[in-house]
């Protein structure tokens, strides 16, 4: 694999799981008796901006692939979770193969 490639992989992979971490946070909060609310915005925040960067690092590795930019930016955007693990498996195989 390319190492500009892997890079954005890796990245797009630690904003996913900053991601998850604040929306098991979230929940978790949510459970409490008497939530703060600071937190609980903070980790809204913070879901919302590591799941938008999840998206650009993943749009930046469909346009350093050179692969279509509308149908990914709809795989990745709108159905989040099944768009990137496609990609992912995608630039996986490609990695495996000999002629690269």
């Amino acid at each position: 694999m390319r190492p500009d490639i892997k890079s954005g992989v890796e990245y797009a992979l630690i904003a996913l799981l900053v991601a998850a971490v604040c929306l098991w946070q979230l929940i978790s909060g949510a459970n409490e008796p008497d939530p703060p609310p600071a937190r609980m915005a903070m980790m809204g925040l913070g879901m919302l901006v590591a799941g938008a960067m999840h998206c650009v690092f993943m749009m930046q590795l469909v346009k350093r692939t050179g692969r279509a930019f509308a149908p990914w930016f709809v795989a990745i955007v709108i159905f989040m979770p099944v768009g990137t693990a496609v990609l992912l498996a995608l630039l996986l195989s490609e990695s495996d193969s000999p002629q690269s």
